[in-house]
């Protein structure tokens, strides 16, 4: 009877176990290294700058309660994909422009490498917030191509901050 009852516990256990293992998500190292944020800052602070439209934003804005949704983490590496693929992609001219830029850029593909397989399940590419995101950023890229990248380079930090709420590790 012991050892049905030892067996049993071992099981759930291990069963609970494995169903954590399914729903973990590891927290990005970048996410949590002062380095990163200073790097940031210096990078955003540099375009924000030069930003003289303070009443455009590309970003959506989420509220504290949406970043602690559980597929808000996904939305915001789906946007950070479209920064990485758009925005902050390697270029000479972007490079010499923005100071810390290849760090960043280093750091934020580290962080989209981690969480990418975790948000392969639901395609959030289609996410309202994505789509936002992209509609405003070819909006405003059509009239003014610079101007728009670098309002978004100075928006990377709001981002980030977005990143470092919504992927918490989640267990």
């Amino acid at each position: 009877m012991k050892f049905l009852t030892l067996l049993a516990v071992m099981s759930c256990c291990c069963f609970l176990s494995g169903q954590a293992m399914h729903l973990a998500r590891p927290r990005p190292k970048p996410l949590d290294s002062s380095v990163t944020w200073n790097d940031l800052f210096t990078m955003t602070k540099h375009a924000q700058m030069e930003d003289t439209d303070h009443e455009t934003r590309l970003l959506p804005v989420f509220s504290e309660v949406m970043l602690k949704d559980e597929n808000s983490c996904c939305v915001n590496v789906m946007i950070l994909n479209y920064y990485l693929k758009h925005i902050l992609h390697a270029d000479e001219h972007v490079d010499k422009k923005y100071p810390h830029i290849r760090f960043v850029r280093s750091d934020l593909q580290r962080i989209a490498q981690v969480l990418k397989p975790h948000c392969e399940s639901v395609d959030f590419a289609d996410h309202v917030h994505v789509k936002e995101f992209e509609k405003n950023y070819k909006t405003a890229s059509e009239q003014e191509h610079e101007k728009t990248r670098n309002k978004a380079v100075g928006e990377t930090i709001i981002l980030f901050h977005y990143l470092f709420e919504s992927c918490s590790a989640r267990i």
